[in-house]
């Protein structure tokens, strides 16, 4: 019989600028993970770098941080009432993490006197639309937009009250 051992407990807590470096190399997995094929230019370019700095941007604003004990499970930021960013990388996702975060964000929006929480993902993100709809979130819309040479995608919008 095999030894399973149990993830730690899973926490949720602000993110600091001491967080930074972690949750760039973590975002740069699940970003390379997502984006693999969608780009115009290399995964692991400068530009790539880049940008991954700009989606973490400082932590301590507005973010929040998922840990199992030390170990870094995922990141989420809030832009005004928008769930801008949730990363949780493939092996710890169906685990609680997203839905961690997912509510952590909610209430910080709650909490700022939104009654409506937005969040959005590319259409060639199913799993990213999925986990949305399984929360009760649902698509108000979308719009087409370019992501690489003559290439487009639908940038998909969704809404749920949060009364």
């Amino acid at each position: 019989m095999e030894n399973v051992v149990a993830l730690p407990l899973l926490k949720v807590r602000p993110g600091t600028e001491a967080d930074r470096a972690a949750l760039i190399a973590m975002v740069g997995e699940v970003w390379r993970e997502t984006y693999l094929g969608h780009l115009e230019y290399s995964l692991g370019s400068r530009q790539d770098a880049e940008h991954i700095s700009q989606l973490v941007g400082n932590p301590a604003e507005r973010g929040w941080v998922a840990t199992h004990g030390n170990r870094l499970s995922g990141y989420c930021r809030v832009a005004s009432n928008c769930v801008d960013q949730i990363w949780v990388p493939l092996r710890l996702r169906r685990r609680g993490v997203g839905s961690a975060l997912l509510r952590q964000a909610t209430e910080a929006i709650r909490e700022r006197g939104f009654a409506f929480a937005q969040a959005g993902c590319e259409d060639f993100n199913p799993v990213a639309r999925l986990f949305l709809e399984a929360h009760g979130w649902r698509m108000i819309g979308s719009e087409s937009q370019r992501l690489t040479r003559g290439r487009s995608y639908e940038a998909q919008v969704f809404s749920r009250a949060l009364g």
